[in-house]
Parts: C-alpha cells; sequence; structure tokens
C-alpha cells in the first residue's frame, strides 16, 4: 500500500486542487484555468494565511522570465472568477495592497494511497471536456442589430481576415456567431473561444480541439493541411489579452492555407496586413432633451432592448410618455452598451424604474447578475470592467482612474493638467489616452471644434470607484479644481479656456 502522490489534493471548500496531476475540480467537474493561474494557484494555497509578493507569483508561473505585473493581475483576476471568488460568501483569493496576494480559505491537505476508492482520483486528462463546441448553439437574433449581420455575412464572404472590435458587454461575440450560422459557403466552421488561453502553445492546443486534432509537435502543419483542402471558417473569440500571440500564428496559416478565413473577436484590432476591421458600436439611443413619444422613443435600439428586457425580468406597467423618456435616459448613461442595459432592465421588476434609476449611480448597480450560463467575465459589469481592467498596463490604469475626475468632455490639455505626474510623464500619460481610446474605455468626441474625450458612463463610475480605492481621489481632486480655476480666470479666452467651455457645453442634461 503506497502513497499515491497524483490523487493527493487540497480540499477548500467545493474544490479539490491536485497539484501533481496538475487538475483543479469544483464539485467533481474539472475546471479549465490554464497553466499559469494554476501555479499561482498552488503556490497561494501551499502558504495558506501568508501574503505571497507579485514577484514571487512571477516566478511561480513564469520560471526564468521577466514579465509585467499586469500579467499577474490579468492572471489573479481570472483565477478568481473561475474559483467563484466572492460568490455566495466563497473568499479564496484577496490582494493585499502593495504587498501581494493571500489564500485566506482553509484549504486542508489529504494523501491518498492506491488502493483506496477510485473516486477519490483526479479525472483523467482525456476525461476532460473539450475547450469549446465546434460553433455555440442556434442565437436568436439580438434587437437593432439586423443591420450589422446583413454587413458582417457580406464582409466575412468577401475577405479571409475579419476582425469585429468593440467594448465589452457590445455583442461582438454573439454578432460572429449568428453571421457564422448564415453563412453556408464554408464546408467547416470551427469556433475556438481563447478567454482562458495564456500563451501561443495553449491557442494552438485549442485551435487543434475545435478541428479535430490530436495535439502534437508538427500541430501548425496540420492545421494548414486540415484548412487546405476545403473552404474553412475558423472564429478565434476573445483575442485581447493574446493579440500578439494570435497575430503571430494569423499571418502564416492565412498565407499557407488559401481556402481559410478567420473572423477575430476582441477589444482592439491587430494592426495586420489584410486584417479588415468591423467596428461594432454600442446600440443607438434617442439623443437629450427631445421631446418624443412613447411610440418614437420605442423606435430606438437601445430603448427596444431594455423594454424587452424588463418585461422578461417581470416588469408590467405600461410605458406611457413619462417612463419612456426615463428608459431613454438610463440606456443614455448606460452608453447604449447592449450587456449593461440588459442587467439593468432586468431588475426594474424588482425595483421600478425610477428605483433603478436611483440605484444606478451606487456599486450595487455594477454588481447585478445577468444569465447563469454567460461567461463570468460577463455576469455583471463589475465582471465585464475587471476583465478590461486587469488587462491594461499599470501606466494606462493610473490614467483611466484619473480621468474618472472629469464629469463631461475633456481635452488632452486638461487630462495632462490634472492626470499627469506623480511619475507619470506628459508623453507616458499621452501614450495612455490613445490605449484607452483603442481599448474603447475613453471615447474621442469627433464632432467639429477641438479634440475632446468622454469616459463612457459605466466606465467612469467603475474607474472612479477605483481612484476612491486608491487613495488618490483628494490630491486628483484638487488638481482638477486648480485647473478649473485656472481656466476661469482667462474668462474663457485661450486653447484651454476654450476646449473647456466646448466641453461644458456639450454636456447632455
Amino acid at each position: 500500500m503506497g502513497d499515491n502522490p497524483r490523487a493527493s489534493f487540497f480540499a477548500f471548500g467545493p474544490h479539490r486542487l491536485y497539484p501533481v496531476a496538475r487538475i483543479l475540480t469544483r464539485d467533481g467537474l474539472t475546471v479549465q484555468i490554464g497553466s499559469r493561474a494554476f501555479d499561482m494557484l498552488v503556490a497561494l494555497v501551499e502558504r495558506q494565511g501568508e501574503v505571497v509578493s507579485r514577484r514571487e507569483l512571477m516566478n511561480f508561473a513564469w520560471p526564468g522570465l521577466t514579465v509585467e505585473d499586469s500579467n499577474v493581475r490579468v492572471q489573479i483576476a481570472h483565477l478568481r472568477r473561475e474559483i467563484h471568488c466572492g460568490e455566495n460568501g466563497e473568499r479564496y483569493v484577496v490582494s493585499v495592497a502593495g504587498r501581494g496576494y493571500s489564500f485566506v480559505a482553509s484549504a486542508e491537505w489529504r494523501e491518498m494511497v492506491d488502493d483506496e476508492d477510485s473516486s477519490t482520483a483526479p479525472p483523467r486528462v482525456q476525461d476532460m471536456p473539450p475547450y469549446g463546441p465546434a460553433l455555440p448553439a442556434r442565437l436568436a437574433k439580438p434587437i437593432g442589430r439586423e443591420e450589422n449581420l446583413v454587413e458582417l455575412v457580406q464582409m466575412i464572404g468577401e475577405r479571409r481576415f475579419v476582425t469585429v472590435v468593440g467594448a465589452g458587454g457590445v455583442g461582438k461575440t454573439t454578432l460572429v456567431v449568428l453571421a457564422a450560422q448564415e453563412l453556408k459557403q464554408f464546408d467547416r466552421v470551427h469556433f475556438v473561444d481563447l478567454s482562458l488561453a495564456e500563451t501561443s502553445e495553449m491557442i494552438l492546443q485549442r485551435i487543434a480541439v475545435a478541428m479535430g486534432l490530436e495535439a502534437e509537435p508538427d500541430i501548425r502543419s496540420r492545421l494548414v493541411d486540415k484548412s487546405h483542402s476545403c473552404l474553412t471558417l475558423l472564429i478565434v473569440d476573445n483575442c485581447e489579452h493574446l493579440l500578439d500571440e494570435v497575430a503571430q500564428l494569423i499571418g502564416p496559416l492565412l498565407q499557407k492555407a488559401p481556402k481559410l478565413h478567420i473572423v477575430a473577436t476582441s477589444r482592439e484590432a491587430f494592426r495586420l496586413p489584410g486584417e479588415t476591421v468591423y467596428l461594432l458600436k454600442p446600440l443607438a439611443v434617442p439623443p437629450p432633451a427631445s421631446s418624443l413619444s412613447a411610440l418614437q422613443t420605442r423606435t430606438w435600439p437601445a430603448v427596444r432592448l431594455f423594454i424587452d428586457r424588463a418585461i422578461d425580468g417581470g416588469y408590467q406597467d405600461e410605458i406611457d410618455d413619462e417612463r419612456a423618456d426615463l428608459i431613454a435616459a438610463l440606456c443614455r448613461r448606460l452608453d447604449g452598451n447592449p450587456l449593461a442595459i440588459e442587467l439593468v432592465a432586468s431588475r426594474t421588476g424588482a425595483y421600478g424604474l425610477e428605483r433603478v434609476s436611483e440605484l444606478l449611480d451606487n456599486q450595487m448597480a455594477m454588481c447585478w447578475r445577468g444569465s447563469r450560463y454567460a461567461p463570468l467575465r460577463q455576469q455583471n459589469v463589475q465582471s465585464m470592467l475587471d476583465w478590461s481592467y486587469a488587462c491594461l498596463s499599470e501606466t494606462d490604469q493610473i490614467a483611466l482612474r484619473r480621468l474618472s475626475i472629469f464629469t463631461c468632455e475633456f481635452s488632452l490639455d486638461a487630462a495632462l493638467a490634472v492626470a499627469g505626474g506623480d511619475g507619470i510623464e506628459d508623453v507616458q500619460l499621452i501614450g495612455a489616452v490613445g490605449n484607452l481610446v483603442d481599448k474603447f474605455l475613453l471615447v474621442f468626441q469627433a464632432e467639429r471644434g477641438p479634440a475632446l474625450f468622454k469616459l463612457p458612463g459605466i466606465t467612469r463610475m467603475y474607474a472612479a470607484n477605483k481612484l476612491t480605492s486608491s487613495g488618490e481621489r483628494g490630491c486628483i481632486d484638487k488638481r482638477h479644481a486648480a485647473y478649473e480655476r485656472r481656466v476661469n480666470s482667462i474668462s474663457g479666452f485661450g486653447e484651454g479656456g476654450l476646449r473647456e467651455d466646448a466641453a461644458r457645453a456639450s454636456v447632455a442634461p
């Protein structure tokens, strides 16, 4: 009777962590978290109750390599989501400001032996579920996306490499799946979700599984061979955290497999030769200060979606002109983002329109849960923005937090005056502003006049909470007030003053 190290595990909550077998289960089902996140979890559990620094976690997950702190944040955020940290009172991994992370739950080590019940053994790798189906089940056509669907279907048929780009929650995956279901000319369609992938090898592995190939040393050649004989559509979903790695794979595949078409979804374009970007914008909302009847308001896609989801959620009151106007205002505050609209609208049956509007101003609305079948990063607005925030560099995170002090449009001069300094050079802040625009976390106002920027409403609310928790709010408040005094002192004349006046004039009531 010898020890069986592969079957020995840590038990915490409904989870079992098998360090030797490199398997994590929850309620007996395998949890796919990726190799980096798995290494970090083992390190944290083995030192439960202690603070493990970011540098130590880097050494566990990327031995011998130098990586940015943002990689650790991304992996920890992903790990927390997958082990349901913070849900139903379950607390496992917490951050310790300025020091690192700590596993705060009790994890019991259990030694197993060879002749014990086989039910205690970890699942075999070959028994694990595949990374995803060939194509998700057929979906209902989303409200307000009829034109987008027609355009995308045509574009995919004509172009070999299309990237659907847009903000989180805007409906990129849904639109791509619907387009693929409309395209009949392809002999094969393969769907690959990269949200859990972390390396080039994991990308290849997931694509190979989706295409029915075994992982092998010459897998790249096999992928080309598989795509060479017939017209193939490959959908790679959720690429924003792996742009460079996916780009290195896409180029050679397209060159060597002329019958292969690739559609990617990302919050940022790859900027590769031959790439066609399809920009998926938020749903259209009624303009502010418009005198529209309830019937006229319903013609706007964002309002139609809100009313449809509100009724699904139990809302039964008649939508008169006054209530329609309130719904339009809510849709504007939610920036026409379909995911945010659905989550908020689903609560109107329980809270009522007026109360939902009030609750939207606090953190509670950020955590309202949506479909239980949605990916964890899209089950509430908080998770959606956590994913985006964790993918940012430290400089971009600081810029996003500080720019939340602006309640309306602002100029680049205003951003430099208020959000710069404290270790961030002007050139770094300018670069950060560009990065945030590219990732749809900051909107460039393209109207005539001075160049202005604006944080979308839900993003600003999230970033403002981050600013408060960072301890910087007092300092940024003072800078903002000083900037406004300086602008006011020149009575609206001069470049900075004109831009600030333009910002104030364009604020929606």
